[in-house]
Order: C-alpha cells, then structure tokens, then sequence
C-alpha cells in the first residue's frame, strides 16, 4: 500500500497520522509513503487499484477557511480529473475539538456531504449525525441563523429566480475557494431542481478571475461562469457594456441593504424581490449625460431598493413614494379600501438613517418630479 503526500506538508503528516487514517478505513497492513510536487492538501492513498483521496483539515480550527473549506476545492478538482476507475474520496479531521463544531464549521461538512464527500472520523466529534442538504431553501436557512450569531459575516451572495441561481463568488485567496465550494453544492441542488446556476466574478485585492483550477471544477458541475468582474466595495469595474449592468447593480443592493427582502413590507421570497431603480433605467438612457456617468447611474445601490412586486410598480407609477426627509406618502386621490391594502401590506414608513444618502435623495427627488407630472 503506497502513501502519496505533497512535499509541502511532508513535516505536517506524520506516521501517526497516516496510521489513524488507515484504521479509520479498516486498513491493516504496512505502506511506504512518496512525496510529489504540486498542490493538495490531502494525501491519496493507493490500494489494490484504487485510489482514495483523504482531504484534510489543519490541526487548529483557527478560522473557518483556514481550517478545512479553502483545501476541498483543489483536492476535489484533482479527484474529479484522476481518471482512475476505481476512486474514493473522503475527509479525515485532525481537529475536533469545539472549534471544529461552530455553525460555520458544520456548515462546511454539510456542503461536503451534499457533494458526496463523507468524514471519516465524524464520530469523534461527539455531535448529531451530519446530514447534506436537501434543496436550497435548507442551505438558505442555515446560513441565515449562522449570520444571525456573526453580523459582520459578509460572505459570498446566492441570488435565487425562478429558474436560476445567481452566484457572486469572490475571488481572492481562502474567499474564492469558499466561493467555488459553495458554488459546487448549490449546482448539485440546482440539478435536482432543475435550475440554472451563474458564478458572477467579484473582484477582491485586485484578483480579477477565478482560477483556472477552480474553473474546471465549476465547469464539471454545470455551472455558467459569467465573463468579466464586479469590483467590491461599491466601485464599478469599467468595460465597454452598456448601462444596464443588471448584476452588477443587485450586488451593490445586497452590499448595501443586505438581504434581498422587499424595503416596505420585508417579503422575502426571492423570486417576487425585484431590483427596482429609483431614476428609471430609461430616463437615464435617455438623458445627455456620459456613458460614465450613465452607467455610473444605473448600477448604483443609492439609486434603488429592493421592493416586491406590488411596491415595485406602486413606486414606479407615484401610488407611493418618500418625500425630501424619508417619510411614505401614498397618492391622496386612492380611494380608501386601496389605502387600506396599501397600509394593511406596508410594514416600514421611513427610509432609514444609514440608507438616507445625500446621493438617495438626489435620485428621490428626480423620480418625484417625473411622477408629479
């Protein structure tokens, strides 16, 4: 039985190490070990024909990329690439100590299991069995509760439409292999539902593209990698397309207002959130200003909200609106049972203070002087 471990973490896997492995796959008999270049956190075990691949975690669950998420991707792509007939892939955790147990942690066995990658030693975690999971509305929900124990958590976006799934993936370092990790899952529900799934790039640190290794792995799970990048922190990246930069423009409303739930009534069913401009798209378009500034205009999260169906065209039309300090008007010449709806399916009636920018209220007051014609 050979061992196969890469140069790099030749003085971090040790014999016993390797020797705890091996009995957690019922192996008893002697091995040698060869060291190769390249990347891969894991060691590949050859057996008889068969090749098991044993990605593994550090020994410190310091952070939750750090510790296990960032290594499947590299080690998944080089399985997937093994052409190999007889394969197995697994994860052994060096760690299970009670850093190995937050929800974030958890989250990325369960991401592994939904790929078919099971623990080898999970019960020395000492926890409720890990199940994979089941559709994205399962993920959705875990992930909202685990942000609600770390609000500063600004992980990567998942967007959900009727037939499709929208992805905005960073790109640089442990982000980007969390972002093709998660990508990879979401694509295995997405088969299942049958939907499509987009990895919109997001620029970060100055990475622009996602990389060629993490492309393959997109690519052999189905998923549309869409050309070109969005700059994070509000910036725009600069190409030749036009104004309408539809995805870039609901990035900056995620990075803005957070969730995609409707601004005045917190619905938040996905598929009925639209990403609705303030300065309609075809008053810009219309108007003589720059392309810049056009485009500028257009993907701004100052120049939108996002509303549900029935507030989107309200808002469109002036049946609603926010004067010059924030407040809800409604049309005065409604009759009162159409109040009364507006009232019974509004929750909130003032923009909020953080959200109130100077560039808002310039975008409100062009949208006011539009429907006061």
């Amino acid at each position: 039985m050979k061992i196969i471990i890469k140069k790099r973490y030749k003085y971090e896997i040790t014999n016993e190490i390797i020797e705890n492995i091996i009995k957690s796959l019922n192996f008893d008999e002697p091995f040698s070990i060869e060291y190769q270049s390249g990347d891969g956190r894991c060691i590949i075990i050859e057996k008889n024909n068969k090749k098991i691949y044993i990605i593994l975690s550090r020994k410190i669950a310091d952070a939750r990329n750090a510790y296990l998420a960032q290594y499947i991707p590299t080690v998944l792509e080089q399985y997937i690439e093994d052409q190999s007939v007889n394969k197995e892939i697994y994860i052994y955790l060096l760690d299970t100590s009670d850093k190995a147990k937050t929800p974030f942690i958890i989250d990325t066995y369960r991401i592994a299991k939904t790929l078919d990658i099971n623990i080898l030693n999970e019960n020395e975690l000492f926890i409720s069995p890990i199940v994979p999971y089941n559709s994205f509305l399962d993920w959705k929900n875990a992930k909202t509760n685990r942000q609600n124990y770390n609000l500063a958590n600004n992980s990567s976006y998942v967007l959900e439409d009727d037939d499709e799934y929208f992805i905005y993936g960073k790109l640089y370092g442990a982000n980007g292999k969390e972002s093709t990790f998660m990508a990879c899952q979401i694509a295995q529900i997405a088969k299942i539902e049958q939907k499509k799934v987009n990895f919109i790039q997001v620029k970060e640190h100055g990475t622009e593209a996602i990389s060629i290794t993490d492309q393959k792995l997109l690519e052999h799970y189905g998923i549309n990698i869409l050309m070109g990048s969005i700059i994070l922190n509000g910036k725009q990246y600069q190409d030749k397309s036009t104004c309408r930069k539809q995805d870039e423009f609901r990035f900056n409303l995620l990075e803005k207002y957070g969730t995609k739930k409707c601004y005045l009534c917190e619905c938040d069913i996905e598929s009925n959130i639209i990403a609705s401009h303030i300065h309609r798209i075809t008053d810009i378009d219309n108007s003589t200003l720059n392309e810049e500034e056009k485009r500028h205009q257009a993907v701004d999260a100052n120049n939108g909200f996002w509303l549900c169906a029935n507030h989107d065209k309200m808002f469109e039309h002036g049946i609603v609106t926010f004067d010059e300090n924030g407040n809800l008007l409604i049309k005065n010449n409604l009759q009162k049972h159409q109040k009364d709806f507006i009232d019974y399916i509004t929750k909130i009636y003032k923009i909020q203070g953080n959200h109130f920018t100077e560039s808002l209220k310039n975008y409100l007051n062009l949208h006011n002087k539009r429907i006061n014609k």
